[in-house]
């Protein structure tokens, strides 16, 4: 009897070591930038490489109707430092129609930094696990992550987080 309440016991422990360690979302693991691609408005592919290695990255995950969201792209255009220093993924996993609406009224065209597009894998969804929407991390230009959000981030967050010096997550 008491072996058997043993191999329960274990069988439990196990099982709880085993969910905890998967609570930890997969970017907090890296801390790097992560190899993706994304459909955008155009109906083409484009990935992690069409990056510029010399600026920091904003990865944005967000629905266009959402109204933090149209907040948060409001304020990186707005914002000297990342219209300078970063440039900005905006994910989104809502219709090609949707993206467009929302690319056409914050005329994303003019602002050749930000990149849009739909992602048809939901892989950011899976390594970001974001619990709201925006969901935003960015990183240094060595592609190691400083900054992470679940929800709007503040102008000071973001120019912080894009400041040279600024050290990497540990």
């Amino acid at each position: 009897m008491s072996r058997l309440i043993a191999v329960i016991l274990f069988s439990f422990t196990s099982i709880a070591g085993f969910s905890q360690a998967d609570s930890i979302a997969p970017f907090l693991k890296t801390k790097q930038l992560p190899d993706f691609t994304l459909t955008n408005t155009d109906f083409k592919d484009f990935n992690q490489t069409i990056l510029n290695r010399s600026k920091s990255t904003i990865i944005m995950l967000f629905n266009p109707e959402c109204d933090h969201c149209q907040d948060q792209v409001k304020l990186f255009i707005a914002t000297p430092q990342v219209v300078k220093n970063a440039q900005i993924v905006l994910s989104s996993v809502e219709t090609q129609e949707k993206n467009k609406e929302f690319y056409d009224k914050f005329h994303l065209e003019k602002y050749p930094f930000i990149h849009l597009g739909k992602e048809y894998a939901y892989f950011f969804g899976g390594y970001y696990r974001p619990s709201t929407i925006p969901f935003i991390a960015i990183y240094n230009p060595k592609k190691q992550l400083v900054f992470f959000s679940h929800g709007p981030a503040s102008k000071a967050q973001v120019v912080d987080a894009l400041n040279s010096k600024k050290v990497p997550i540990k």
